[in-house]
């Protein structure tokens, strides 16, 4: 072998030596460049779960809010119309009260103005009180029957002076069933 053999030969084993170390640092950088995007990925990753897991939260927090909502709302609705049946139940039973317990409240009521001496008309469309009625009822004080056509349908007015004093079966139902719907809702809303 000649001189150019054993230079040529140092060459190409210096080339490939170069060659190696090349590749060697080159499959290094790969390796690492994969790592680094292992990692980003990873942490991409954790970060997508993590959006993920706060928008699902998110969205069922909200789902069930609006669902409570409204069964919140169709409870409340319920409950009205519970206090409505109610209500509905008192005024026709106050509207078909019996003579007995109407004079009772006639009587109450006659207790109430504790009047001496006055003036009454009964409603154009009474029924119930009639003058009898009214002269027992009202037998302490000086009652007289005005001359002047009544401008009321039911319910009885007596005016002593500038008092003036009514009384009729919408006022019982209107006052019973205002404290009844007031009981009723503190009992179903509180």
């Amino acid at each position: 072998m000649t001189e150019t053999d054993n230079v040529s030969k140092k060459l190409i084993g210096d080339a490939e030596n170069d060659r190696q170390e090349i590749l060697s640092e080159a499959n290094q950088k790969v390796e690492s460049i994969l790592k680094e995007a292992d990692e980003r990925k990873e942490a991409i990753s954790a970060d997508g779960k993590i959006l993920a897991q706060n928008a699902y939260k998110h969205e069922y927090d909200f789902i069930i809010s609006q669902f409570n909502s409204q069964l919140n709302q169709k409870f409340l609705m319920e409950k009205i119309k519970i206090v409505e049946d109610v209500i509905k139940k008192i005024v026709k039973k106050l509207e078909n009260l019996e003579e007995p317990e109407y004079k009772k409240a006639l009587l109450k009521f006659a207790h109430e103005i504790n009047i001496k001496k006055g003036v009454y008309q009964i409603g154009k469309n009474e029924k119930r009180i009639t003058d009898v009625i009214v002269k027992e009822i009202f037998e302490n004080s000086l009652l007289d029957k005005s001359d002047n056509e009544p401008n009321f349908n039911d319910g009885i007015k007596i005016t002593d002076g500038r008092k003036e004093y009514y009384f009729s079966v919408r006022i019982l139902i209107e006052s019973e069933s205002e404290e009844t719907r007031m009981e009723i809702s503190k009992l179903l809303f509180d």
